[in-house]
């Protein structure tokens, strides 16, 4: 009698963990915006988090100190010890002899130097740091708008994939549902052997892309979940729609592309700060005048001599002049090549300018050309659902073979197919406008 107890508590226990198991397995993955998506990846991102620290890094590098336009201020103590033979005589005839007498000097001062007049260098390097400052945060603005896309577009690629996986699944059903015809059929003797392993064959098939379609998804979902500095297996479901209601505007988006692109904007900034080096460069062939000061203690004591100790404290006030006179052309060449600098940058704002110009228009024909492209995909979607029903009721009335079904079978997936890639594209279109115009 033993047996048979510990038999049922043993089924028991594994009949409750098989459905802990699949209560599991039935719970819902949270589902993941795209709004939430982007607000994680623009905290998370790793990118981001390093342009975002390049951009502290020139904030707190535009200091005046940093430019020179404050003096430096030093606290300077020495002291000498020194253990020597001395011997000394003075004019009256009396001299001085001493074996191992001691010495010591001790100094201590609190000394200050300021830059007066550079030729306006220290003035023109605050506004340069100023410019950096700017650009770091420009930086962060197109690093920010380049996430965001990237971002969206990896989110409507899992989507896209899931909508694949959403047709796959439809034609599986479509597939069983003519098995099951063809079968019914075979067995009442109206067709043959034939149409019925067609039809299995071609529901294996169908069966084969949803396992492939599911394996592009979790690869997808992968690719997200690093952008938004995740574990790659975290899961997550997404909003499954592509359906877009954009509608651009070409005056717009072009007067926006002059003031808002984040790529154009800091390139611009970086011309700023090249044609700033230039002027900072040019100041070194100007006089430099620095004032000194310190106040200074003093004292020195003697083991042996006339003067045995001496002891001193005052303040001292100078001024340096500097000017350059030859420098073998050195700063002559460092001027032209920062000069060449400015113009390179100059070139790629104007080349950046034209580029995005170019896109514009592209990005723009291409939205209009999927716009048109959608709507006849939306009517041969249509169409071949309803082909496909009539030719699936004719096949079961038994006024058709199989061939017809398979072909309108073949013509339903291969128009799901293209009305997914069209929306998916239409998506692409709307992020590669909005990214250029600044909007994302």
């Amino acid at each position: 009698m033993l047996f048979p107890v510990m038999k049922k508590r043993i089924l028991l226990l594994l009949l409750g963990t098989v459905a802990s198991l699949a209560l599991f397995a039935q719970t819902p993955a949270p589902l993941l915006t795209p709004d939430e998506a982007v607000r994680m990846a623009l905290e998370n991102n790793y990118d981001i988090r390093l342009v975002r620290a390049d951009g502290d890094i020139a904030r707190l590098n535009n200091t005046k100190a940093n430019a020179g336009m404050l003096p430096t201020v030093n606290f300077v103590a020495n002291e000498t010890f020194t253990l020597s033979s001395f011997q000394q005589k003075l004019a009256n005839g009396d001299g001085f002899n001493a074996l191992g007498a001691p010495f010591n000097a001790a100094n201590a001062a609190v000394q200050l130097s300021w830059t007066l007049f550079d030729g306006k260098r220290m003035q023109i390097a605050k506004k340069r740091l100023e410019e950096l400052d700017a650009l770091g945060q420009a930086n962060l603005q197109a690093a920010a708008q380049q996430t965001t896309a990237n971002v969206l577009l990896a989110y409507y690629e899992v989507v896209r994939s899931r909508l694949l996986e959403r047709s796959a699944q439809e034609l599986i059903a479509l597939n069983e549902e003519r098995l099951r015809i063809a079968e019914a059929r075979l067995a009442a003797g109206f067709a043959a052997q034939t149409d019925a392993l067609q039809a299995r064959i071609d529901l294996n098939q169908q069966r084969a892309n949803l396992l492939a379609q599911q394996t592009a998804t979790a690869v997808g979902k992968r690719n997200l979940n690093q952008l938004l500095a995740r574990a790659p297996d975290m899961p997550f479901d997404v909003v499954e729609t592509l359906e877009n209601t954009y509608m651009p505007d070409r005056t717009r988006l072009s007067e926006q592309l002059q003031t808002q692109n984040p790529q154009l904007l800091a390139l611009q900034k970086n011309a700023s700060v090249a044609s700033m080096l230039v002027d900072e460069t040019r100041t070194l062939n100007k006089a430099r005048i620095t004032g000194n000061g310190q106040f200074i203690v003093q004292r020195t004591d003697n083991g042996a001599g006339f003067l045995l100790n001496n002891t001193q404290a005052g303040v001292v006030v100078g001024a340096s002049l500097i000017v350059p006179l030859y420098t073998g052309g050195n700063i002559k060449r460092q001027v032209d090549v920062a000069r060449i600098v400015a113009e390179q940058a100059t070139l790629r704002v104007d080349a950046q300018r034209l580029a995005a110009e170019t896109q514009l228009d592209n990005q723009l024909a291409f939205f209009q050309t999927q716009k048109q492209v959608l709507a006849l995909e939306a009517d041969n979607v249509k169409n071949a659902r309803e082909s496909l029903a009539v030719s699936t009721e004719r096949f079961r009335l038994g006024q058709t073979n199989a061939l017809e079904v398979q072909v309108a079978q073949n013509t339903l997936e291969q128009a799901l197919f293209r009305q997914n890639v069209v929306l998916y594209n239409l998506k692409t279109a709307e992020l590669g406008l909005r990214l250029l115009a600044g909007e994302l």
